[in-house]
């Protein structure tokens, strides 16, 4: 579900329901840090959770294409690009994309039984001065534990994301398109009772490691992120 904040400028939140109800998958919380994913820009990628026994796990192209049909029936339709994995924990999944219309979208999916779509401009600015974060999404309560989705600036490669000094696990997501700004996007989990900061080290075009962070308290502070819309 959407997080609330303050002074945080309005998201387009489609709800899509399928008639079967609303399954929410357990197992939040950070998991330990495993090795990069294939085109993971040196990253810490955390390994998906592993189905409970007896647990049926969907087929990941059915959940892709089925939030890729909700997304077109409510105008915020793919580019040719398509739909990357951010997250899959349990049998939550969740997804972002780039929409035909100039949006940025982020939705998530449990077990293909109901949706969740918000859409948003992605050009974002960073909330502190001298930063190169920007939230897109969140931080906030999902379908399975607590995230943010961010990106960071043109030519800064995240290598490290810490909450309170311990590793937490985070993914590479895509680049933009270069016409939205061509900034890397990076899912994060947060832990449930996230406040404050997560530091992340960012590697400069240079190869010199810069610090830098970014908010993560549910309805703290001004969100840096435009008006979205889904329309």
């Amino acid at each position: 579900m959407r997080p609330l904040t303050r002074h945080r400028p309005p998201f387009a939140r489609l709800l899509l329901a399928a008639a079967s109800a609303l399954i929410l998958a357990a197992g939040c919380g950070p998991q330990p840090a495993g090795k990069p994913s294939a085109g993971t820009p040196g990253g810490s990628v955390s390994p998906s959770a592993h189905a409970t026994a007896g647990e049926q796990q969907a087929d990941p192209r059915r959940l892709e294409e089925a939030v890729a049909d909700q997304a077109r029936q409510s105008g915020a339709a793919p580019t040719d690009k398509g739909l990357s994995l951010a997250r899959r924990s349990g049998k939550a999944v969740s997804y972002l994309w780039e929409t035909t219309n100039g949006k940025v979208c982020f939705g998530q999916t449990s077990s293909g039984a109901a949706q969740e779509i918000v859409c948003g401009a992605g050009r974002v600015a960073p909330e502190e001065k001298g930063s190169h974060l920007a939230a897109l999404f969140g931080p906030g309560m999902g379908f399975a534990e607590s995230y943010v989705v961010f990106v960071s600036g043109p030519g800064a490669t995240v290598t490290s994301v810490k909450y309170r000094g311990k590793e937490v696990s985070w993914r590479f997501v895509r680049k933009l398109d270069p016409e939205r700004t061509g900034r890397d996007v990076y899912y994060v989990t947060l832990p449930d009772d996230h406040r404050g900061w997560i530091d992340v080290t960012l590697q400069q075009a240079d190869g010199r490691l810069k610090p830098d962070r970014l908010r993560v308290t549910m309805g703290g502070g001004a969100r840096a992120s435009t008006t979205a819309s889904a329309s």
